[in-house]
């Protein structure tokens, strides 16, 4: 009898590593994880030769062939593609103003009328840019350089007027700082890169 009950716990011991391997290898029944939602591409840049070739002159190349892709049309000829940026800083002039419309709107300001002065001088300093865009565009056809050069630089210069309506003494908003610094900056950028392109026209 206790021969027996030996060679039971024998048979036992020598199916264990058989039942491990069984359970190691069982298939897992809890569910996946989810995978993350795809994200959208990006707006595709230009990668014809010459617009980056023309890209690579100005000072912000990067911003230069991001600006021009939603509004890019195949043609790569210098007056094409400062056409093709003054129709992207128009579009991002009337974005501007817009959002400047719509803080000035915003009740979170309905105490700091410095920062609502300030916001409606700066879509009145858009409209303005916005006029000259219009004018250098005006100006493409008859291949005027001097007035595109010129209306280019008025909106610049309406950009820096948006936020000195914020910095300037005396009783700046607090801290300074214009709540369009980036937005204008980055108008301010892309009108450096049609002035550059411009200048190859000469």
């Amino acid at each position: 009898m206790e021969l027996t009950n030996k060679k039971t716990v024998l048979v036992l011991l020598c199916f264990r590593p058989v039942l491990a391997i069984y359970v190691a290898s069982a298939p897992i029944t809890a569910s996946a994880p989810v995978p993350p939602p795809i994200s959208q591409p990006p707006t595709v840049v230009p990668s014809d030769p010459q617009i980056k070739s023309l890209c690579a002159k100005t000072e912000y190349p990067d911003l230069c062939l991001t600006t021009i892709a939603p509004f890019f049309n195949g043609k790569t000829d210098i007056a094409s593609v400062v056409e093709m940026l003054i129709k992207a800083g128009t579009e991002q002039t009337k974005q501007a103003n817009a959002t400047a419309t719509k803080m000035a709107a915003d009740p979170k300001y309905a105490d700091d009328p410095k920062t609502i002065s300030g916001l409606k001088g700066c879509y009145e300093m858009y409209d303005d840019a916005l006029d000259n865009m219009q004018n250098a565009m005006d100006a493409i056809p008859v291949h005027d350089i001097g007035t595109i050069e010129t209306m280019v630089s008025a909106a610049i210069t309406d950009y820096g007027t948006c936020d000195d309506g914020f910095t300037r003494q005396p009783n700046p908003v607090p801290d300074g700082v214009s709540p369009m610094v980036d937005i204008n900056e980055n108008l301010q950028n892309i009108g450096s890169i049609i002035l550059a392109i411009t200048d190859l026209l000469h």
